[in-house]
């Protein structure tokens, strides 16, 4: 039987060689998002003959499972099923890429299957981020040299230790300037600056973008297999080009040899943000769905999963969209 336990930073060094792979590129299957937002999810985990299981409850859903990592995938869904007959609470499954839709209903075909448009992940290609090349990216790459007529005493670096009080600093500056009052944004405030005095630890890559003395933006991210994914990306929205030039230089300096594609994560809805991250024309949404199984009998789905799975792969979720 499945024992969960909190999420601390104390199990980092624990549960990092479950995540040495991410063929399906999302962002909530890598370190950075499940140890940043631990709190915030109510993440708790346990490991059961060699396979990592998630538990999280999201804002207004209740409990869900992540995809387990490592060992028999089926096997793993009956430890889930028996986890929660046992306590009398739904099977949920939250996020489930697209490509392991047909395993989970092969396993649970009697299951309804959502997504939410708010909840995709943006995928990029390398080189389109770095360079801004071609006409599709000309308003990114016109941001960009206007930033570099406009600051000529600017310079991008991998933050180093000796940086954290000029990132502090600005983070300070960045919070006062947006005064967003919600759970979420200072959940996320509080998170980055833990990271930033943690970075080597997590695993990841940090890079500030300055102009003089002064830090205007950083990124920090982590590689994993053949994507870079950004997971914290705030910069001066008073200097003009500012976000683009952080993107454009972290890119060029962290997405090296082996990396094909960067995430640079959700929109959360949010119209701006979302405005913003198709303007730099992703190759693909990366859609997550919640299965939600139905125990017991299903007339006329006995036996269909199948061609269930097939529709949705077959077919974008209807609130897909393209850039």
């Amino acid at each position: 039987m499945l024992d969960f336990h909190p999420l601390t930073e104390q199990d980092l060094d624990k549960l990092r060689p479950y995540f040495t792979d991410n063929p399906s590129r999302l962002c909530d299957l890598t370190v950075g998002v499940i140890f940043i937002w631990r709190d915030y999810y109510k993440t708790e985990y346990a490991i059961h003959e060699g396979v990592l299981y998630f538990k999280v409850d999201y804002p207004g859903t209740g409990t869900m499972f992540t995809l387990p990592h490592g060992g028999d995938i089926h096997a793993a869904y009956e430890q889930i099923r028996a986890f929660c007959q046992k306590r009398d609470i739904p099977i949920i499954f939250y996020p489930i890429p697209r490509q392991e839709l047909d395993t989970l209903m092969s396993h649970f075909p009697c299951a309804r299957v959502m997504c939410d448009r708010d909840t995709f992940d943006y995928l990029y290609e390398k080189e389109a981020l770095q360079f801004f090349k071609g006409k599709k990216l000309a308003g990114q790459r016109n941001h960009v040299n206007r930033f570099l007529r406009t600051y000529e005493n600017w310079r991008f670096a991998p933050m180093t230790g000796d940086d954290l009080p000029a990132a502090m600093a600005f983070l300070d500056r960045y919070a006062a300037a947006v005064q967003k009052d919600s759970g979420s944004f200072a959940e996320d405030l509080e998170k980055t600056r833990q990271v930033l005095y943690n970075v080597e630890r997590y695993g990841m890559v940090a890079g500030a973008l300055w102009i003089g003395e002064e830090i205007v933006g950083f990124s920090v991210g982590e590689v994993l297999g053949d994507t870079l994914f950004i997971h914290i990306e705030k910069a001066d929205r008073e200097r003009e080009g500012c976000y683009q030039m952080l993107v454009s230089q972290f890119a060029q300096q962290f997405a090296g040899e082996g990396v094909a594609y960067i995430n640079r994560e959700d929109d959360t809805g949010d119209p701006g943000l979302r405005n913003s991250k198709l303007s730099y024309k992703p190759i693909e949404l990366l859609e997550k769905y919640a299965v939600t199984v139905e125990e017991g009998p299903c007339p006329g789905r006995e036996g269909q999963w199948e061609a269930v799975a097939a529709e949705i792969l077959n077919h974008p979720c209807p609130c897909t969209e393209k850039s």
